[in-house]
């Protein structure tokens, strides 16, 4: 049995069932293409912060610029959301990045959605498109899928308002805290 290429959390299912519905009344053509183009690289998230995603995708010898506005959280369910992260030990709303798969499950079961769905999300894309959601915005969300399976801590972030802290910049920010240099490191004092 091979690893899931996305949605290998529940974190990241959250988001993927948000364009790989069930319900859909047909399968969506661009869907395996999306993919593709998010599994090669094509797909470079730029920036993501609370209630943001931005995204650079090429695709056809063009790159287009994506912005995603994720609804967040009202303030009864940021609430809600941070207890739940403080009953389950992850007061710092997963600092390390990573998050229990089973808080999905708890959190839906209290009538948070983790994702949202491409209706609930602002998006807009350069492209000529007149589907909607274009091909652009499902390459990114499954970009953003990847993201959250290596560090579910994101999904919460989308969500929530600034005040929520990371210690972590994770994959998903402009800035990896948790790398410097290897100039600033000094050799004598590095090995002892």
């Amino acid at each position: 049995m091979t690893a899931a290429e996305f949605g290998a959390t529940a974190w990241g299912r959250a988001w993927l069932r948000t364009i790989e519905s069930m319900a859909a009344s047909a399968p969506n053509a661009q869907l395996p293409q999306a993919r593709s183009l998010a599994k090669g690289g094509a797909v470079s998230v730029t920036g993501m912060s609370a209630g943001r995603v931005c995204a650079e995708v090429a695709a056809r010898q063009k790159s287009h610029a994506v912005t995603i506005e994720v609804p967040r959280w009202d303030d009864a369910a940021l609430a809600r959301v941070r207890e739940m992260l403080g009953a389950a030990g992850h007061g710092d709303a997963g600092a390390s990045g990573d998050l229990p798969d089973a808080l999905v499950a708890e959190l839906q079961g209290a009538g948070i959605a983790v994702a949202a769905t491409p209706a609930e999300c602002g998006s807009t894309c350069a492209c000529t498109s007149r589907r909607t959601p274009c091909l652009h915005h499902l390459a990114t969300v499954y970009a953003l899928v990847q993201l959250i399976d290596e560090e579910p801590a994101l999904a919460v972030r989308l969500r929530s308002d600034d005040s929520v802290v990371f210690g972590s910049a994770g994959p998903g920010s402009l800035e990896q805290l948790d790398w410097i240099a290897l100039s600033e490191v000094d050799p004598a004092s590095f090995y002892g």
